[in-house]
């Protein structure tokens, strides 16, 4: 699904166009080359590459599997993804290590099942990454700057990127924040709201046009706006809304 000149919509199991389980999985092509953003669960990769090919992308220039986080519906269809394409995967080294182990308890996976959101018989994949990335780190991509923005509370180590296109500054959020002043606060290991209060205004002053999280909606204009509710909200004496 082609949401902008050089945005794609490849993979989400809540709109029906891949696995159920699957996060919203982006493509933004830089020209000479494709980037991902998260990989979904890993149950239906032929979706994810078939959507692309159909939405217009040259699935040869996918270079780059950039991960928001480790939960299984982002992070669980990495490795197949880089045995199939050779994608270099990128994550937050406090990521990178429940990545490349798959610890169930570590990734919140065993409280998921139980609360019933994965069926039992599922497994996370481990997935060695290649490069680890740190706050504000800039990563190059066919002339392209993307900038990573590491924001705990969700997950240890979540990350934004951060993209100027000619459609206008992109945001993409993982879990971190979602249209309205949502978040991604759980109730599981590694999730933080005491990190959403010290870290989210990271996320202040950016500018952001368009709003691109892994759940719910997209945004495409004055994303800066449902960002700063959410900043707002951490501040409050009151538990912000989350997206569970």
């Amino acid at each position: 699904m082609k949401l902008t000149e050089h945005i794609f919509l490849v993979g989400s199991g809540e709109i029906g166009i891949s696995n159920e389980h699957d996060c919203n999985v982006y493509v933004i092509d830089c020209k000479r080359e494709a980037v991902m953003i998260d990989a979904g669960a890993g149950l239906d990769i032929d979706s994810l590459l078939n959507n692309a090919t159909n939405s217009g992308v040259d699935i040869g220039k996918l270079k780059k599997l950039l991960l928001t986080h480790g939960h299984a519906d982002h992070a669980g269809g990495a490795a197949e993804l880089k045995r199939r394409l050779g994608l270099s995967v990128y994550a937050n080294r406090r990521e990178a290590k429940l990545i490349e182990e798959g610890d169930e308890r570590a990734l919140g996976l065993d409280i998921a099942k139980r609360s019933g959101l994965y069926f039992p018989e599922y497994r996370f994949t481990p997935c060695k990454v290649d490069v680890f990335i740190t706050h504000n780190q800039k990563i190059i991509a066919g002339g392209l700057e993307i900038r990573a923005i590491n924001v705990p509370g969700n997950s240890p180590g979540s990350t934004c990127y951060l993209v100027d296109l000619p459609e206008g500054r992109a945001l993409f959020t993982g879990d971190v924040v979602f249209p309205h002043g949502v978040i991604g606060f759980m109730n599981c290991k590694g999730a933080s709201l005491a990190g959403y209060r010290r870290f989210l205004r990271r996320l202040s002053g950016l500018e952001v046009d368009l709003l691109l999280p892994g759940h719910r909606g997209f945004v495409l204009k004055r994303g800066q706006a449902h960002i700063d509710q959410a900043v707002e909200a951490v501040s409050d004496l009151h538990v912000p809304k989350s997206f569970l």
